[in-house]
């Protein structure tokens, strides 16, 4: 299939005058309207659709990348002008003028910007452009050391000029000086026309009364118009003058020099810089393709090798906010539309959507259009829209839509795209309507996808009855007739003759008797296609009152489930608070319990009873609240399997909604560690969490202790521990123990003593501490607080 289209695409798409007829020579001056360079918009003034859909497939992709560019954090380029002429005559040893110069810097900076943002982009498409780009910053850097923004030569250019320019200045100064000394001598007083120096020829002079001429000795350069002033530059200044001229040719020697040079410069890397310019100007093109699509609202087309085309829900392209939405389709199973009704409605605008989409997809636009849009691989397009006489060919304008019709059965094949307005009409309507049908039968036998116009009821009844043909109408108001320009497919449009006739004034005798010349079949036609009009209509209005009401329900629906999400949140936040202050709570009780204890020489046990009873209390606190453990809640969405625990066992205790170690199996009961605690607990109260031969280090609590944990774990609990005489081995999982049950309770900071010794073990465990995720900081005792004996940690 794609070898087809690349052996087809050496030829157009089509001619000169199907692009015109459908209006892409407006779509093209838009398009040049939306560049900046002068070789860009060159570009698109002869820009013509590519038939090769590997090729048309990388245009649309780079339209699309440079809109996501622009959306990102925006795209722009300056005004470019052409360069070309410039860079090869400077390529053949020619100088350049300041204002060229100075236009190939800007070219070459505009394009090295445009390459570089390209290039840091996520766009594999446009970046395999810029590929052949070379970095011309030494030139640019040259032209703009050399060459103001007005063009001018700097006199940093070169330090010739510079010196040059320094002396004319002071030469300048001079003269001026030289001047002014004899308009302010008395000598001369009566000899001045006006005390004011000037230039004439480029040399400083002063305006002399005629009739004292001789008075000032110097040379007359000029006089005025009413022969009463002479420009007399004094003799004191005709050296200083001299000089300034003598300077004034260097200078222009110098820049010629330095324009030499530059020009030079240029001309040695004409090629790198006539290909960096061409880039740019392919990415101009391709940034007002992406323009112009945003300011259409435009989406990239579907593209297939299979000759068909779907439009959804598209506007014309040149109406604007005036545009109506219109849906077709043309494939194997849809293969000609024959679109019939008044004139005025909109079938001629369809037609040409349909043709500019096809050649705006192939020149790598966007269409303005829904997504879902697809354009197939058609080797052809031809049209015939709009009325055609040739004064030449002495042919009328049947004649020519005959010729018309002949080209087009001529190179029409399977993949031949045929539109044609008002076809076979301008004749005898009979006759007009067995030719139009003969011609369809033509191009459906050649395998062609087309639109039609017509008036001919006999082509209405020739789509209804033929497979692959459909009849299309465009809509008009049932009572007004006014047009909607809306498309209805599957509906042959009606001829309102006889109620626009009536509508404009026309004598209803004269309509009354118009309606009785017609045949009853054509009577009971057109009142039949007048009845479906308005159960059509009927049924349209309905259907877009559903949908507004569909949704006006949907935005009903999404308005319930937000503020359902909002009370949500709020509810989530009310039983956050309402754990935390649960949680605070617990943890006051057991500091009380904890100072009560005082120096009780070790920690009290906890009943299964009591376990349980506490266990109750924090449920019927939870339910008046509203709020659910978080560790039921867990539980119900990950329940362990219930299996019989042994000795060694990690398991979930039901009654206190943790997790213990079982140490001891009575039978019915067994003896469970939660922290410090020990309890006995009912065999079915409590599910395996993890086997003893999987146990090892126990796993962090979970996020919702129970109060009765809690309790067990403050009796245990104390914000010093005395680790000495045990080694590092013995001492690690006791201090990691005490640092979990001393975060549980929110007990910070902790001392943890252990003596002095080697050394070893505090240093040890100060490591330890160090890579711990619950200490936030550690470090030695204080001289008052038990000095290197003793290490200090802070809980994160």
């Amino acid at each position: 299939m794609h070898d087809h289209l690349q052996e087809s695409g050496a030829f157009e798409l089509a001619d000169a005058r199907t692009l015109e007829v459908i209006d892409f020579p407006a779509i093209r001056t838009r398009l040049a309207q939306a560049t900046m360079t002068d070789r860009g918009r060159v570009r698109v003034e002869r820009l013509a659709p590519n038939r090769d859909l590997i090729r048309v497939r990388l245009e649309q992709t780079a339209t699309s990348e440079m809109r996501r560019i622009v959306a990102a954090d925006g795209f722009a380029l300056a005004r470019v002008v052409e360069t070309r002429d410039a860079v090869e005559r400077a390529a053949r040893g020619s100088s350049l003028a300041p204002e060229e110069l100075r236009s190939v810097a800007i070219a070459l900076a505009v394009a090295e910007a445009a390459i570089r943002r390209v290039r840091a982009s996520e766009a594999p498409v446009l970046v395999a452009r810029t590929s052949g780009a070379t970095a011309q910053n030494g030139v640019v850097a040259r032209i703009d050391h050399a060459i103001g923004e007005r063009g001018e030569v700097l006199d940093r250019a070169s330090p010739a000029l510079g010196r040059i320019r320094r002396g004319i200045s002071q030469a300048h100064e001079e003269a001026r000086s030289r001047c002014n000394s004899i308009l302010r001598s008395a000598a001369f007083a009566k000899a001045i026309q006006e005390p004011i120096v000037t230039t004439r020829a480029g040399r400083f002079v002063i305006p002399v009364k005629a009739e004292f001429s001789g008075l000032v000795p110097g040379v007359v350069h000029d006089t005025s118009a009413s022969g009463h002033t002479l420009f007399v530059e004094p003799l004191a200044a005709l050296e200083t003058n001299n000089r300034v001229r003598t300077l004034r040719i260097e200078e222009e020697r110098e820049v010629a020099r330095v324009l030499a040079d530059l020009s030079a410069l240029v001309g040695a890397a004409s090629s790198a810089i006539e290909t960096n310019v061409d880039i740019l100007a392919d990415l101009d093109v391709v940034l007002a393709r992406a323009t112009l699509a945003d300011r259409m609202d435009a989406n990239e087309p579907e593209l297939v090798d299979e000759p068909t085309i779907a439009i959804v829900a598209g506007r014309h392209p040149l109406l604007g906010e005036r545009a109506v939405a219109q849906s077709l389709r043309l494939d194997e199973t849809q293969r000609f539309i024959v679109i019939s009704g008044p004139n005025m409605g909109g079938k001629t605008v369809t037609l040409k959507m349909t043709g500019l989409f096809v050649v705006m997809a192939y020149c790598g636009m966007a269409l303005p259009a829904a997504a879902g849009t697809t354009v197939g691989g058609f080797g052809q397009l031809s049209c015939d829209i709009g009325d055609e006489q040739s004064i030449v060919e002495n042919a009328s304008t049947f004649s020519a839509h005959l010729g018309r019709l002949r080209a087009i059965l001529e190179r029409a094949d399977s993949r031949s795209l045929v539109l044609i307005d008002e076809i076979a009409s301008g004749t005898e309507p009979a006759a007009g309507a067995a030719l139009a049908i003969a011609f369809l039968e033509r191009l459906l036998a050649l395998g062609a996808r087309g639109i039609v116009t017509t008036h001919a009821t006999e082509l209405k009844l020739f789509a209804h009855a033929t497979v692959g043909v459909q009849n299309a109408s465009v809509r008009f108001h049932p009572a007004t007739h006014v047009p909607t320009y809306e498309l209805d497919l599957g509906a042959p449009g009606q001829s309102l003759a006889f109620p626009l006739a009536r509508a404009l004034g026309l004598s209803p005798e004269v309509v009354d008797r118009a309606e009785s010349l017609l045949t009853d079949s054509e009577r009971d036609y057109d009142r039949a296609l007048s009845e479906l009009a308005e159960i059509r209509a009927q049924a349209a209005t309905e259907r877009d009152a559903l949908q507004r009401e569909r949704a006006h329900a949907e935005q009903l629906a999404e308005n319930a489930r937000r503020r359902i999400e909002a009370l949500e949140r709020e509810r989530r936040e009310l039983a956050t608070r309402a754990e935390e202050r649960l949680a605070r709570a617990l943890r006051d009780f057991a500091a009380e319990l904890e100072r009560r204890a005082g120096g009780m020489a070790a920690p009290g046990k906890v009943t299964s009873g009591q376990a349980a009873l506490l266990g109750r209390v924090l449920e019927e606190v939870h339910r008046d609240l509203g709020i659910s453990p978080r560790s039921r809640s867990l539980l119900a969405h990950n329940e362990p399997a219930r299996h019989e625990a042994g000795v060694g066992d990690r398991v979930f205790v039901d009654a206190l909604g943790t997790e213990g170690d079982v140490v001891d199996d009575f039978g019915d009961g067994l003896l469970v560690a939660v922290g410090a605690m020990k309890t006995v607990v009912p065999k079915r109260d409590v599910r395996v969490v993890q086997h003893g031969s999987d146990s090892g280090r126990p796993r962090g609590r979970s996020g919702a202790e129970t109060g009765a944990a809690l309790l067990e774990a403050a009796s245990g609990a104390r914000a010093e521990l005395d680790v000495r005489g045990k080694r590092f081995v013995e001492a690690e999982p006791i201090v990691d123990r005490w640092i979990d049950e001393a975060k549980l309770l929110g007990i910070s900071p902790l001392r943890l003593i252990h003596g002095k010794g080697t050394g070893l073990l505090g240093r040890g465990l100060q490591q330890f501490l160090k890579e711990h995720g619950d200490v936030g900081s550690v470090r030695y005792g204080n001289p008052n607080e038990g000095g290197s004996g003793v290490t200090v940690l802070e809980l994160r």
